[in-house]
């Protein structure tokens, strides 16, 4: 069957969008107005085209995939499915989230087209992994998107931390990577076929199978490392903690994502010659031990954070281990409730890191505790980071509770000893509310100390309130004005009324509230602000509602299996 090129639109469209990026660099226009808002164009076109080939109204008259290549099979090392597409608009989702956010950074930067380049060439990747058919086409394209992101971490050149966690992130994924590929040779030994559809067969000749669990087993480790998957996690914290707070919010939400789809596509089709050539248990037991230790070291190790970073790459290496919970099950059910999760984790995750970058640009330190009383001085995009941290802990009418309990669900209805991954997801998701709550206790409940409150109190939108002659709560003569730094002349208000309006603490009248709130948009930036708040009401909106999501999940994955030999 001959495939249309429209139907490779998102693909083209990522390509289309690094390489504009990287002539833009070249021709000198480094705005990043101008550099981000192409990126984020290019992100939504293609999100909307992967959205009308699900069908999904209104937006069918994007579609550029046929419906009959949809039931095809493989065209080459190319194979399109409904679980390709599904999975194509949550990467596509993690890549926009973070372009768009990006925009509310400081203008100035010369490496603006750098990351916006790279982080276009990663995103092709993660696509072309998604329609992979083809064990060496899957393999070189989860290399396009390591080999991007490697060098994305350490955009940042005058970072020493960016540099070191890109040189780790560089050691390790090198190692990855031949792991992987020895895999995939003793696999193609034993086939003869790199095809994924051939994994389903029993391998010929006698000692072929023992050579195709060997090479399944070093691609459960090599694509272990792109998941982050215990033990081999060793270097998400420290590349998490290193990289550019929109980086870190990248790889969180999206990359990993994509490691989890190759992980799908191999072991599920694999199955059958797992419990031929071995036993019933063998591949059960790998992925479930995995997905089992996975989340338990995750929040154990989380708990003893105090990082904020560091305590959410913790939480993002458990967040994969739930996910692991679909693959090990590997049924319909199984699968659907990862994709649902794996939605929810990008709103979740990608959200969180961004509002860590946020309290960046407003000098909040790094630290767990400097995040105390930010509740009262930034009220909406704290209240999302909240929304954010409570469906991380699968807490009711939100969009990580119904992921968990998709997972949960396909874990009990398994015929076996898949309940005891259903009971252990519990046990470690009442394990992750402790450290969650802690960092909401803080954020609401325990005051600032004197110096940060100060600190916190002088802002761009309430400075010109304050008369630093009259008030001794306002900053000392030595700092620079906010009002002055953002050119504001506008008349002082008497030094009472001042401190009152500055206390993060105090009850606020409906207009300082809107000051505020005025205040708390212009300093984080008007689209890292929407783009937080909007990660909060989708993780609420899907939690309440997720019949529509539900549904394409179930297509999918009903769709996926149907297809296999």
């Amino acid at each position: 069957m001959i495939v249309p090129i429209s139907a490779y639109l998102p693909e083209a469209l990522a390509l289309a969008g690094a390489l504009l990026t990287f002539l833009m660099d070249a021709a000198g226009v480094r705005q990043r107005s101008v550099v981000g808002g192409f990126s984020v164009l290019f992100y939504s076109l293609a999100l909307l085209s992967v959205l009308g080939d699900l069908s999904v109204v209104p937006f069918t008259l994007f579609a550029t995939v046929p419906s009959s290549l949809l039931s095809a099979g493989a065209v080459g090392p190319i194979q399109f499915t409904p679980l390709g597409l599904l999975w194509q608009a949550i990467l596509l989702s993690a890549a926009l989230l973070v372009a768009f956010a990006s925009l509310s950074e400081a203008e100035g930067d010369r490496e603006v087209p750098i990351f916006y380049g790279l982080l276009a060439l990663a995103t092709l990747g993660m696509l072309l992994v998604t329609l992979s058919a083809d064990l060496i086409f899957l393999l070189l394209s989860v290399e396009i998107t390591g080999i991007s992101t490697y060098v994305l971490v350490a955009y940042a050149r005058k970072d020493p931390r960016a540099l070191e966690a890109s040189m780790k992130f560089y050691l390790i994924g090198a190692l990855s990577t031949a792991i992987s590929f020895f895999g995939a040779s003793l696999i193609y030994g034993a086939y003869g076929s790199t095809a994924l559809a051939r994994l389903a067969d029993i391998p010929p000749g006698g000692n072929g199978t023992q050579m195709a669990l060997v090479g399944l087993g070093l691609l459960m480790v090599g694509l272990g490392f792109k998941v982050t998957a215990v033990p081999f996690h060793m270097w998400a914290v420290d590349v998490y903690d290193g990289a550019p707070d929109h980086v870190s919010a990248f790889l969180a939400a999206g990359s990993k994502k994509m490691g989890i789809f190759a992980m799908i596509v191999v072991f599920v089709a694999a199955e059958d010659v797992v419990y031929t050539a071995s036993s019933a248990w063998a591949l059960y037991v790998a992925l479930g031990g995995l997905a089992l230790v996975t989340m338990t070291v995750g929040n154990i190790l989380a708990l003893q954070q105090r990082t904020m970073k560091r305590m959410l790459a913790y939480s993002s290496i458990s967040q994969a281990g739930y996910l692991l919970i679909g693959l090990a099950v590997a049924s319909p059910a199984g699968l659907a409730g990862a994709t649902i999760q794996a939605v929810a984790h990008v709103l979740m995750k990608g959200g969180a890191f961004l509002f860590v970058a946020a309290m960046a640009t407003l000098g909040i330190g790094s630290r767990i505790e400097d995040y105390r009383g930010l509740g009262h001085s930034h009220p909406v995009t704290t209240a999302s980071f909240a929304v954010l941290l409570l469906s991380l802990a699968g807490i009711p009418l939100t969009l990580g509770f119904v992921g968990k309990f998709y997972l949960f669900a396909s874990a009990v209805e398994k015929p076996g000893l898949f309940v005891v991954l259903a009971i252990a997801g519990l046990l470690n998701s009442a394990a992750s509310v402790f450290y969650y709550a802690r960092v909401l206790r803080i954020m609401y409940m325990v005051e600032p100390p004197a110096e940060a409150t100060s600190e916190r109190r002088w802002t761009p939108a309430v400075a010109h309130l304050a008369d630093p002659g009259n008030d001794p709560s306002a900053p000392p003569s030595s700092a620079p004005s906010a009002a002055v730094a953002v050119g504001e002349s506008t008349p002082r208000a008497p030094a009472k009324e001042a401190a009152r309006s500055l206390d993060p603490i105090t009850p606020l009248s409906r207009s300082n509230l809107g000051m505020r709130l005025r205040d708390e948009v212009r300093t984080i930036g008007i689209a890292r602000w929407t783009a937080i708040v909007l990660c909060a009401a989708l993780t609420i909106i899907l939690g309440i509602y997720p019949t529509p999501l539900i549904d394409l999940a179930n297509h999918a994955a009903n769709s996926f299996f149907s297809g296999l030999p």
